[in-house]
């Protein structure tokens, strides 16, 4: 009997020892998968976070790059209202915030620098559905330069002739070059093409001064039919004449070829078959096919210019007026009045007849650094800077 007992209580405290043993067990599984719940649910919620950090990121980068900094043109960094992302079964709501800082001192402009709207830094914030995961991310944005060595130094340039038989104004207040062209530059006895620089005498002139209209202000007159072509005309020139239509091109645009240039106007939402649809529009913008200029629009503007090329021949008829500069790939007619602030440059066709011609009048005012003061970024010329990005 007593060795039953005994064996009776060797059997019970072994079953405790197994009992206690599988609920120690049952604990530990328990607090581990507790604690693999607790590290998904954070991995979750910090994947939520970065996806609306990067979601606002992108909105805030596309924002500048339709505009710059101050879309509303009140001198003041816009604030940004972030969408909410919703996901697919309308359950989780996340939400982030995106914020601009031109101030200078901060990483992505210098002390030194005079704070602009068209560069600083974009912070974005993404939180979890819950909010209780968050991660910040920044990107310095700026202008790139898309003109080779600044932009050109005259007004008109031309890969082949140039026979205006209208009336032609050529101004030129900055250097002493008004018509740079691989071919012959002919001012016939019947036209009325006159080209003018800056009077010496002027002395200092604003920049208004320096693009204004009227062509007797604080000038000279160089070239017309009775002076017969000056020294500010350079025509006949094989080192223009003999360059290939895409090397012609890449001389002026440090975008290289031009389905890189066509393909910045289709990002910036530029890309046009019919130039009226360029009206009221700045920045990079593309025309395809051959165009009828008949209104008296403006591309551009003093305060946001526009660099257009038409990829075709460009007949002007009406009274349009065009800020910053035109490259037309065919010829260029001049049948109305049209007139340019800025740089026209022609190819035409370059082995013979007139890249530019009519007997409309033009109006050609040399503009110098036309994107140089201009308040706030613009459309299709704009970029994030490289090795900028920071996520911690």
């Amino acid at each position: 009997m007593t060795e039953q007992r005994q064996r009776g209580a060797a059997t019970v405290v072994v079953a405790v020892v197994l009992l206690i043993g599988v609920t120690l067990l049952a604990i530990l599984t328990a607090k581990t998968v507790l604690l693999e719940t607790k590290n998904n649910a954070d991995n979750y919620r910090m994947q939520q976070a970065v996806s609306a950090a990067n979601y606002a990121m992108d909105y805030a980068v596309n924002y500048f790059d339709s505009g710059g900094f101050d879309q509303n043109d009140d001198g003041v960094v816009d604030t940004l209202v972030v969408p909410n992302l919703t996901s697919n079964d309308n359950v989780q709501i996340t939400t982030a915030t995106a914020s601009f800082d031109n101030t200078a001192g901060t990483r992505c402009v210098t002390a030194a620098a005079t704070p602009s709207l068209d560069t600083g830094m974009i912070t974005a914030i993404g939180f979890s559905d819950d909010g209780q995961a968050t991660r910040t991310i920044t990107q310095c944005v700026g202008p790139f330069t898309l003109l080779s060595d600044d932009g050109p130094d005259m007004p008109l340039i031309s890969r082949s002739q140039v026979g205006l038989t209208g009336t032609a104004n050529i101004v030129n207040r900055y250097t002493n070059i008004n018509i740079w062209s691989g071919e012959e530059v002919v001012i016939g006895s019947s036209s009325s093409m006159e080209t003018y620089i800056r009077d010496p005498s002027s002395g200092n002139l604003t920049e208004a001064q320096l693009i204004d209209t009227n062509p007797a202000n604080n000038t000279t007159l160089v070239s017309n039919k009775n002076l017969g072509n000056g020294l500010d005309i350079i025509d006949k020139d094989p080192s223009v004449n003999t360059l290939t239509p895409d090397l012609f091109f890449t001389n002026f645009f440090s975008t290289g070829s031009r389905d890189a240039f066509e393909n910045l106007a289709k990002g910036a939402g530029q890309r046009y078959t019919n130039i009226d649809d360029a009206f009221g529009q700045s920045g990079v913008i593309w025309v395809e096919g051959d165009q009828s200029l008949n209104s008296n629009q403006n591309i551009g503007s003093p305060t946001a210019p526009a660099i257009v090329v038409v990829n075709g021949d460009l007949r002007a008829t009406g009274g349009p007026t065009i800020y910053g500069l035109v490259y037309v790939v065919g010829g260029m007619e001049v049948a109305g009045t049209v007139n340019i602030v800025g740089t026209s440059i022609v190819e035409g066709d370059g082995t013979s007849g007139n890249a530019v011609f009519g007997n409309g009048t033009l109006n050609l005012i040399y503009w110098q650094d036309f994107l140089s003061g201009i308040n706030g970024a613009l459309p299709g010329l704009t970029a994030v800077i490289a090795d900028s990005w920071r996520d911690w």
